[in-house]
């Protein structure tokens, strides 16, 4: 029935009771074998069904994210050295641009999510984790209506963070340029630092932010607490996880002369393989917490029986 079709509909053969459980990279690899279509078709409808904020982020925020690194600056000068007899360098300055803003796009919806559809995506994935049943339309529905309070002010959040966050890296940037060689110029190259690292821990919060929200009730303030504690917790495995899927993007971009098929490789198979450990390590980490937390209170209602007896 294809991807979204009866794949979904049909009971899988199910775990012996009596094997072995695997744990770690081994069960990561026996998610991805046994459950590859799955995986990949929801990830193709996640994709699709985020299409509206995906145009978003290419029309309106990648311009903010380029014009707050520098990046729309630097295109003019590579593009007139790239420049041919054959090419000109305005048409070198378009690709350019295209495959820029195409990958920003795909670097903030894989790092960002895309606010409501995120959830029940994040549902479904600890679902797939933890080796339970999830359907992925009528489950996914749910989980959407259910974090859609929570998710809004999310997406809300996120938007305004990249705005404002590449508005002030750029402000102090050209202040920075303007004040060097002084104190006051290393003093705004402070802030900015201060600025970048500030958004990169924000972007690695988007690793535990949903899979907390459909696993815990919990108001928005616990929610970000929860997120950032577990950011800060786990920072040098978020840090690998981060710098790795990034690195895999640039590459893909880098590597194939079309964005658009960039794009659409993303879309069918390489989000699920770049975004799917990210959700896998999430959901590994609050399972083991949840277990922590279940341990500590056996062991203290231990103690209570054990003094009233």
């Amino acid at each position: 029935m294809g991807i979204f079709g009866g794949n979904y509909m049909k009971e899988g053969p199910g775990v012996d009771k009596n094997a072995p459980k695997k744990k770690g990279f081994f069960l990561f690899w026996d998610i991805i074998f046994q459950k590859f279509m799955k995986l990949m078709g929801s990830h193709l409808l996640y994709f699709v069904t985020s299409i509206i904020y995906l145009a978003f982020i290419y029309i309106i925020m990648s311009n903010f994210v380029m014009s707050g690194l520098g990046i729309d600056s630097a295109i003019e000068a590579v593009a007139q050295s790239a420049a041919t007899d054959e090419t000109s360098a305005e048409t070198v300055a378009q690709l350019l641009y295209f495959t820029l803003r195409a990958l920003i796009t795909v670097l903030v919806f894989n790092f960002f999510g895309s606010g409501p559809v995120s959830a029940p995506y994040a549902y479904v994935m600890r679902c797939y984790t933890r080796g339970e049943h999830a359907w992925l339309m009528s489950d996914g529905w749910d989980k959407f209506k259910e974090n859609l309070r929570q998710s809004i002010p999310v997406l809300i959040m996120d938007i305004a963070v990249i705005i404002l966050g590449m508005n002030a890296f750029s402000f102090y940037s050209a202040m920075a340029r303007e004040y060097a060689g002084g104190g006051m110029g290393m003093f705004l190259e402070l802030i900015r630092s201060f600025t970048a690292v500030i958004m990169i821990l924000y972007m690695m919060m988007h690793i535990y932010i949903y899979q907390i929200m459909v696993t815990y009730k919990c108001t928005f303030g616990e929610l970000l607490r929860a997120s950032a504690m577990m950011t800060i917790a786990k920072l040098p495995m978020n840090l690998l996880l981060t710098a790795v899927t990034g690195g895999v993007t640039v590459l893909m971009f880098m590597y194939i002369p079309n964005p658009m098929v960039s794009v659409i490789l993303y879309a069918v198979i390489g989000g699920m393989l770049l975004r799917y450990p990210l959700e896998f390590y999430a959901s590994r980490v609050i399972e083991k917490n949840i277990s922590a937390v279940k341990k500590a209170e056996e062991k203290n209602r231990a103690k209570i029986e054990y003094i009233e007896e």
